[in-house]
């Protein structure tokens, strides 16, 4: 009787196969069209159209109400990581004073043990110990004989068959605990090297722990201040309450729909992601890219002929939010705006050379 193989049992990959291992065990991307991004003025928490909306340093929209609950969420989880550190320091010194306090009850132990001679017995059972220990001792002289021949200091080498004068000061004393301690420790090490203990993960008393383990804790950076929800987890930036800038939107209402729109106040045409609308940081009026640098951003001739540095006043309230020191020849120059003035977030249009958005996913390669 015949029975068929599966696919594992063959020794090579059919097309179909090797697209589906591609397609469930390789890093795929794809680019956003514009259904998937958010449009202007919506807020980048709640992706609604933002209430009373507000606007980080960087131009990030956000409703009020949603910054102030997510900054006053961000407080409350850096107090309780604040206290979870804390309390870890406190185990951690704990445990380091309970390994201190073995260390120092094994070396008074051992001091008794060997006043009584007990412990002489048990070196001669592990003849080992004594020839570590000679070896350990023969190699601490040579070491202090070489110092001392360095520094010049020959008188202080002893030779052999000559008395040496005793001089206990506190450093030799501390050299003394430290050495007892190191010993302690390792007897303690060896005891509980020797104890056939293992794991057990059915146990709740004996389930492993990594605190058990030996390997050092990873050191991450503690977050101290808030940041801003709407960065990129490799660039944030700082939020706080007194950093907010208040958003002034030119409103009108649509007689066809009835809804309000966001407008710019010098040509009137509906803000939107292909505007790059920009924020006088001091008003908060906004005005689209191309009448910003129409009215407010003097020209390169102008420029030129200034011999000063001039303000740049708000196209609406006339206050001076800005002061021109260079011209703008490029939207897309990353110094395009001079400080007072904020682009706003937009997310694109979805055309390849305007806000190009990506989703990646990531997976374990599959080598077919």
């Amino acid at each position: 009787m015949s029975h068929s193989k599966r696919n594992t049992t063959r020794p090579v990959f059919t097309s179909y196969e090797r697209e589906q291992a591609k397609s469930n065990w390789t890093a795929s991307s794809a680019q956003l069209n514009r259904d998937s991004f958010l449009p202007f003025g919506y807020c980048s928490l709640c992706l609604e159209n933002a209430r009373e909306p507000v606007s980080c340093p960087r131009g990030d929209i956000f409703c009020r109400e949603c910054a102030l609950a997510n900054l006053l969420a961000q407080k409350k989880e850096l107090k309780r990581g604040e206290k979870a550190r804390q309390n870890a320091e406190k185990e951690a010194a704990r445990i380091q004073a309970i390994g201190d306090e073995e260390e120092r009850e094994r070396a008074i132990r051992d001091f008794e043990m060997t006043q009584a001679g007990l412990l002489n017995s048990a070196s001669r059972k592990n003849p080992n110990a004594t020839t570590t220990t000679t070896a350990t001792a023969t190699a601490t002289a040579t070491a202090t004989a070489t110092a001392a021949i360095e520094d010049g200091n020959e008188g202080a080498v002893v030779r052999a068959g000559s008395k040496r004068k005793f001089a206990l000061d506190a450093d030799e004393l501390g050299r003394i605990a430290e050495d007892d301690k190191a010993r302690a420790r390792r007897a303690i090490e060896d005891e509980k090297a020797a104890k056939p203990t293992l794991p057990s993960f059915w146990t709740p008393s004996l389930t492993p722990d990594v605190r058990n383990s030996d390997l050092a804790p990873v050191a991450k950076k503690a977050k101290t201040t808030p940041t801003c929800p709407a960065s990129s987890e490799h660039n944030p930036h700082s939020l706080s309450l007194q950093k907010l800038l208040t958003i002034q939107f030119n409103e009108t209402t649509d007689d066809s729909t009835k809804e309000t729109l966001r407008t710019c106040p010098s040509c009137l045409k509906t803000l939107s992601n292909a505007l790059s609308p920009v924020m006088a940081e001091k008003c908060g009026h906004v005005l689209c890219l191309n009448c910003v640098k129409k009215f407010l951003l003097p020209s390169e001739k102008q420029q030129s002929k200034a011999e000063a540095e001039s303000p740049i006043a708000c196209f609406v309230c006339s206050t001076p939010v800005a002061v021109s020191t260079k011209p703008v020849k490029s939207a897309s120059s990353k110094d395009a705006l001079p400080t007072g003035l904020v682009k706003l977030k937009s997310e694109g249009t979805g055309f390849s050379a305007r806000g190009s958005r990506t989703v990646e996913k990531s997976s374990v390669a599959f080598q077919c």
